[in-house]
């Protein structure tokens, strides 16, 4: 066989690998992305209901304490306070690292 027909096979060959390991690569990545994006489906899932069950876990004991204290608007001040701490201390801590002169 001559150099020219052995690179020419070497050409055929190196081109057909190349096309399957490029279908080895998209397969992969269809399975990693499935994979991703049904482990993020589920994280985003449970993250929604702890968020709902706190939130209804806090509503009761906002209505708990104002059947307890005999008003509603109270407890509701005294169930929102921390939250409201919070927010300040945040705001308060956002703007200091926000500083431009630091």
């Amino acid at each position: 066989m001559s150099t020219i027909r052995l690179v020419a096979e070497a050409v055929r060959l190196a081109g057909g690998l190349a096309a399957k390991e490029i279908a080895l690569f998209s397969g992969e990545v269809d399975r990693i992305a499935g994979v991703v994006s049904a482990w993020t489906l589920w994280g985003g899932t449970i993250v929604l209901l702890a968020c709902v069950s706190g939130f209804l876990l806090l509503m009761s004991l906002v209505k708990g304490l104002g059947w307890l204290i005999g008003s509603e608007a109270l407890a509701a001040v005294i169930g929102a306070a921390p939250f409201a701490l919070a927010a300040i201390l945040l705001t308060g801590w956002g703007l200091r690292k926000m500083d431009l002169r630091r």
